[in-house]
């Protein structure tokens, strides 16, 4: 596959077999986006390619995937959440119904539930797609694309593009177990993740991307996460977790004192210098608000939020002015002007440097952004790029080299590492690590617990809006997290 000059496949070869959940792994930028484009006739390969589906040839590009049995789970869901399961499920396929007659909703409900029983799902079609946790909505467009792919005996392949990114373990869990329900009754998954455990856990084998080359394929009951890793990125990735830092400092840099909004109730905790602190539970629990509350992106109730003494008001602006920086969850949605170049989003805090009398320096600018994206990895070292020309991981750094490049003395990380390859992952802990040492308080609000037993030196455990439980540096454990977790959400 070329893009101009610039060739993004090399002679790509895949195969799943029937019944297979075959896994597909790369850093970003390394071709799984392209080859998935191509599956769902977006792009057109160069001649020569060839697709074929139950050993037919398929006509290059694929107009219509669905008609030879192939549909696509994307990360992006493109559900309406003010509709219900059944519409969201049928809005691309077409109502059941009798000639002309109106839609019948019972009947609708009806196929739903019958296409949902087949793969043991107890999911209400009546229900408003807006009213699901992120795995019932994940769930919900795997319905979709088997409804696509229509009832017949056709065997059927179906690709997931990171259907767990922005899920809890527990619910993971619950998604991949209907990954092995589905192989089990026939059909082929090629599934896509960054998250090497899940995919050597329900994968049969495992096809690794880099370059735009497929380097190898292995079964998956005879690989390890490392050896994986390493064929992802070409070199030995080394210790993956940075040290923790050492957090003896007894300076209270970020404290915060019965914070009240919504789903967060009378919630008090500090951050020291220097010190890493985890912000964990399952989803719902009210972990995903607190960021943004401190930071001024959302009205808090009742409380108070105290940065190196200085009380802020509840505006970004008085959070700025105190030394406080968010990282948000959504970079493309809440941290990113997509329109404009890597530079340009880099150095929005900081144009007043940049100009002179009515004109702005661009050459300034761009040397500003290039020693920024230098000390921080950014790859490629083309500050002039659009920022949407990079790889999430990319993106990601773009956006904390911004809030560091301010010095905050608080660093708020919502979700830090979500959707970014292993290689960026571990520059970017790195990178948090570091910005601990040079004295920053930092907070973690992460549904990883791996990332966040082995990132924080103390943890707090989210329950229905208030912290539950807190775990010291010594007590610290992926294991231990988890099982507070999952206590917190049965013992209300």
């Amino acid at each position: 596959m070329t893009f101009g000059s610039v060739q993004v496949l090399h002679g790509v070869d895949l195969s799943i077999a029937h019944g297979e959940i075959h896994g597909l792994v790369g850093e970003n930028g390394s071709g799984k986006s392209t080859f998935v484009k191509i599956l769902g006739g977006i792009h057109t390969p160069d001649s020569g390619s060839e697709v074929h589906l139950h050993d037919s040839a398929m006509p290059l590009p694929l107009r219509d995937p669905q008609q030879h049995g192939l549909a696509i789970v994307h990360q992006d869901l493109a559900l309406v959440e003010s509709m219900s399961v059944a519409d969201n499920t049928g809005i691309s396929t077409g109502y059941e119904r009798r000639l002309a007659a109106p839609i019948g909703s019972r009947r609708e409900a009806a196929v739903v539930r019958t296409l949902a029983e087949q793969f043991g799902i107890d999911l209400d079609p009546n229900r408003l797609v807006g009213m699901l946790s992120p795995a019932e909505r994940t769930v919900v467009a795997i319905l979709r694309a088997l409804r696509q792919l229509g009832d017949g005996d056709q065997r059927k392949v179906i690709i997931l593009d990171e259907p767990t990114a922005a899920l809890p373990r527990g619910e993971s869990l619950r998604l991949l177990e209907l990954l092995r329900t589905m192989a089990s009754n026939g059909t082929a998954v090629l599934y896509i993740s960054h998250h090497m455990n899940e995919v050597l856990s329900v994968c049969d084998r495992v096809s690794v991307l880099r370059n735009g080359r497929i380097v190898a394929t292995r079964e998956s009951s005879s690989s390890t996460e490392s050896e994986i890793v390493e064929l992802m990125l070409g070199y030995e990735l080394g210790e993956f977790y940075p040290d923790k830092p050492q957090s003896s400092n007894d300076v209270v840099r970020l404290d915060v004192k019965e914070l009240t909004h919504g789903t967060v109730s009378n919630l008090s905790f500090h951050a020291r210098r220097g010190e890493i602190v985890g912000v964990t539970g399952l989803t719902g629990m009210g972990q995903d608000e607190i960021p943004y509350l401190l930071a001024g992106g959302r009205t808090r109730l009742s409380g108070e939020v105290t940065v190196d003494g200085n009380v802020t008001n509840g505006a970004p602006r008085s959070a700025k002015v105190c030394g406080m920086q968010l990282v948000p969850g959504n970079r493309q949605r809440d941290a990113l002007w997509l329109g404009g170049s890597a530079s340009e989003n880099l150095t929005l805090p900081f144009l007043k440097n940049f100009w002179r009398g009515l004109r702005l320096r661009r050459s300034t600018e761009h040397e500003f952004s290039g020693q920024a994206l230098r000390d921080f990895g950014v790859r490629p070292l083309r500050p002039s790029l659009e920022i949407t020309k990079f790889s999430g991981g990319n993106q990601q750094k773009v956006v904390m080299a911004r809030a560091l490049r301010q010095k905050p003395g608080v660093l708020l990380l919502h979700e830090p590492t979500q959707g970014v390859d292993v290689g960026a992952k571990k520059e970017i802990l790195n990178v948090v690590r570091q910005a601990a040492a040079d004295g920053a308080a930092i907070v973690v609000f992460s549904s990883d617990a791996e990332e966040v037993a082995q990132l924080c030196n103390r943890v707090h455990i989210m329950r229905y809006g208030s912290i539950s439980a807190t775990l010291s540096e010594s007590e610290v454990s992926e294991d231990r997290i988890l099982s507070l977790s999952q206590h917190s959400s049965v013992s209300k």
